[in-house]
């Protein structure tokens, strides 16, 4: 891809901007316990990536009990916004660089499963808003990843196409919604979990431990 032809950078946020995928499973740990609900460590684990309605109905399906799960969801939620007043919700390491270096240059968009309220409080509170000229959450739009729904509504907003743009992701789910909608994808595996790397689409055109896989990429794009 010639630097002409690259247009925009869509980031996904959580477990790639912030850290905030190690506070979910934490939250949904305590959570569960609170509520006297015991499920296994792989549970979370495969949560990575995944939106709202999915967990709520992985959570239903376990437990059986609607109200039950709502009322975990809230005190997950609760243990969030904690954490999040406390200061323990941090930037991922070069974040706020690849965010600088990518709006120097070209159109930044964000598409985050993560529902607008609590995504745009967490961007605000580390400053990152500011960057973003596209953001798109899960509640604007029908499915959420791994279908590509996100990342073709950040592309139609910006008025761009597939071939002028990249994803960046940390996650399968995500890194298949990005490839699914057509854009190559650098992938950032977050550290805090496991990559099973024989699921990794095709669609991922470089990996990386940190944000200075994108630094490096818009250099010689």
């Amino acid at each position: 891809m010639s630097q002409s032809k690259l247009k925009i950078v869509i980031f996904d946020m959580d477990g790639l901007l912030v850290d905030t995928e190690r506070v979910y499973r934490d939250g949904w740990q305590y959570a569960t316990k609170q509520h006297g609900v015991d499920l296994p460590e792989h549970m979370f684990q495969g949560w990575v990536g995944k939106g709202y309605h999915e967990t709520t109905n992985a959570l239903v399906e376990l437990t059986n009990d609607p109200q039950l799960v709502q009322e975990i969801r809230k005190t997950r939620e609760n243990y969030f916004y904690q954490e999040l007043e406390a200061g323990r919700v941090e930037a991922k390491p070069y974040a706020k660089e690849a965010l600088q270096a990518a709006k120097e240059n070209y159109t930044v968009a964000l598409a985050t499963s993560t529902m607008g309220e609590r995504a745009r409080n967490v961007l605000e509170t580390l400053g990152f808003l500011q960057y973003i000229d596209h953001p798109v959450f899960g509640d604007e739009v029908e499915k959420l990843k791994p279908a590509p729904d996100l990342y073709l509504e950040a592309l139609r907003r910006a008025g761009f196409s597939a071939g002028e743009g990249v994803a960046v992701e940390d996650s399968i789910t995500g890194s298949q919604a990005a490839e699914n909608a057509g854009l190559p994808v650098l992938m950032v595996p977050d550290s805090n979990f496991e990559l099973d790397v024989e699921k990794v689409p095709a669609g991922v055109v470089k990996r990386g431990k940190d944000l200075r896989i994108v630094l490096e990429y818009l250099e010689k794009h």
